[in-house]
């Protein structure tokens, strides 16, 4: 598969789309946050390495009896938590020892649940770099029906059920599912992808990476 790499404007535009990408976003409300609270949003994000490798990751809400869970996604990861939040703040403690934890800071303005910060720490590379977005999940569209293109590699992708279509293999069919509202985790050709799919307001963006891939390209509706 060819690599269009993401340029500043386009990582720029991708920034503007999420609620918060700034990792300090200060709400002027000091409203108590429930774990409830969170399940009408999802983040999406680039988990950057100190070398430049950018891995996708998705993070979704759903509720299982009087619990919240929180799913963590990257291309061949997946990691469930209950969700705690202790003023306002919910810790995705990874490992449950402190070594990799994201902290997702929470508040309220006019009603509305924003992210406040997020942060990433790894105790064996403090360089890591992460700065979630978050938004509603009904700005994201699940891609079953769909079909995505980016004219600059000419590359087209067609999903149909649970089969899904990559025109760099013609002659294949490879199987996907969808996680969270968007996202989604597909195999083809022996490969493993993950990808999501949102509307900004300003238009509709699919963000697709590979396994090994170290960049992120991006397609739109076709």
């Amino acid at each position: 598969m060819k690599i269009l790499k993401l340029t500043l404007g386009i990582l720029t535009l991708f920034c503007i789309t999420l609620t918060s990408c700034k990792k300090e976003t200060k709400a002027p409300e000091n409203t108590s946050v429930k774990a409830e609270d969170l399940l009408g949003y999802q983040m999406v994000w680039f988990l950057t390495e100190p070398d430049g490798t950018q891995n996708l990751r998705l993070l979704y809400f759903d509720k299982e009896g009087d619990v919240v869970k929180a799913t963590l996604d990257g291309i061949t990861s997946r990691i469930i938590k209950t969700v705690k939040l202790d003023q306002n703040i919910f810790k995705l403690d990874l490992q449950e020892n402190g070594s990799v934890v994201y902290t997702f800071e929470f508040g309220k303005k006019d009603g509305e649940l924003m992210l406040i910060s997020g942060k990433f720490y790894n105790i064996n590379n403090p360089n890591y770099e992460a700065a979630p977005g978050m938004l509603k999940r009904s700005d994201f569209i699940p891609v079953n029906g769909k079909a995505f293109r980016n004219a600059k590699i000419n590359e087209i992708i067609i999903f149909n059920l649970d089969r899904w279509r990559h025109s760099s293999y013609p002659n294949l069919a490879g199987s996907f599912y969808e996680c969270g509202t968007g996202g989604w985790k597909g195999v083809i050709n022996g490969q493993n992808y993950m990808g999501a799919y949102w509307d900004s307001g300003n238009g509709k963006i699919m963000l697709l990476q590979k396994a090994g891939d170290r960049e992120i390209t991006f397609f739109n509706p076709y």
